[in-house]
């Protein structure tokens, strides 16, 4: 829990400061990256985390490996990290970051499960519904599920419209049992 809150403070102050560089797309994938080596490679996470090593010699590493590739606003916060002894949060904060970033930017995503493969017509005419409806840009994600039977169910902004056909039988179920009560 305390991590997860940690996570979102450091990912909050990143994107403020992001946005107020204007380059919040830029330090978006770089920390993307750079999380994605430290969960890849579980040496380079040992080392920074490795209470045994020098945090001059892990600050020497960073400024030899990073600081020229990396977005200035992602090495400032690996520098952080590093001399908070906070390195094991990365991961969770580049979680985090992603979440309110794509917020940011007016993305939100959208999962449509089916239980045979929908169109590209089709997912294209459902996003432009749910980005006309909602107002934002939307990332459709299509999953196949065969135990559905038949129907969709769509999850977008934490919420589940089911509109499988077992979940109808069971309304309709419940509707029966209800009138005969």
């Amino acid at each position: 829990m305390i991590s997860a809150v940690l996570a979102r403070r450091y990912a909050r102050a990143l994107l403020e400061l992001a946005k107020k560089r204007k380059d919040l797309e830029a330090t978006h994938q770089d920390l993307e990256s750079v999380s994605r080596v430290f969960e890849r490679d579980p040496r380079v996470r040992r080392f920074f985390e490795a209470p045994n090593i020098a945090r001059t010699e892990k600050e020497a590493f960073l400024q030899k490996q990073f600081k020229a590739k990396l977005n200035p606003n992602i090495y400032g916060l690996l520098v952080l990290l590093l001399r908070r002894r906070r390195f094991d949060h990365l991961i969770a904060i580049a979680g985090e970051f992603h979440k309110l970033a794509e917020d940011a930017q007016g993305i939100t995503r959208a999962v449509v499960r089916t239980a045979v493969p929908i169109s590209d017509r089709q997912a294209d005419v459902l996003t432009r519904g749910l980005a006309k409806r909602t107002g934002r840009k939307i990332m459709l994600t299509r999953e196949v599920d065969p135990a559905l039977l038949g129907g969709a169910s769509l999850s977008l902004d934490h919420k589940v419209i089911d509109g499988t056909l077992a979940t109808q039988l069971w309304r309709l179920r419940r509707q029966l049992r209800d009138a005969r009560a």
